[in-house]
């Protein structure tokens, strides 16, 4: 639509984003479906936003009756940012929908590295296997990912 204020997904890359131009409902409502796998946080940040509408100052507002690190705007707008890029990845989407079907250990280091958003290091302290094993695995779950979308970077 010409003069539209929203945005193709494909367009919304960092840092051009613009959370002040919107997006496109079908993209809000895949970035508050995938957020279910998200831990509780983050969750609420992208619900918030993109399923209640609620602007980055209101959240902030709100959350720092709560203090913690990450609750100033500029911080949210960074990990709100780093959060759509996730969801929109096709690695995230790959991950999600296979993670059922894969051993114990590929699912724990698939969930911590690709949904949660750790680094390999924190994943491995976090889950309680070696740093090897943690790389080892996200480097199948690289290879599968890759197998499945075709080759389209994640």
């Amino acid at each position: 639509m010409l003069g539209s204020p929203t945005i193709d997904h494909l367009e919304a890359k960092s840092p051009a984003l613009d959370l002040r131009r919107g997006f496109r409902r079908d993209v809000a409502r895949t970035l508050v479906d995938r957020a279910v796998h998200l831990p509780e946080q983050d969750r609420y940040l992208i619900e918030g936003v993109f399923r209640d509408g609620r602007p980055i100052s209101d959240l902030a507002q709100m959350w720092r009756e709560h203090p913690g690190p990450g609750r100033a705007p500029r911080s949210l707008r960074r990990r709100l940012h780093r959060l759509v890029d996730r969801l929109l990845s096709p690695r995230f989407e790959v991950v999600a929908q296979l993670n059922h079907t894969w051993t114990p250990t590929r699912k724990r280091v698939a969930t911590a590295c690709v949904l949660h958003g750790l680094s390999t290091r924190r994943a491995a302290a976090d889950l309680g296997i070696s740093l090897h094993t943690v790389r080892r695995q996200v480097d199948a779950i690289n290879a599968i990912c890759d197998a499945v979308s075709g080759g389209r970077k994640s």
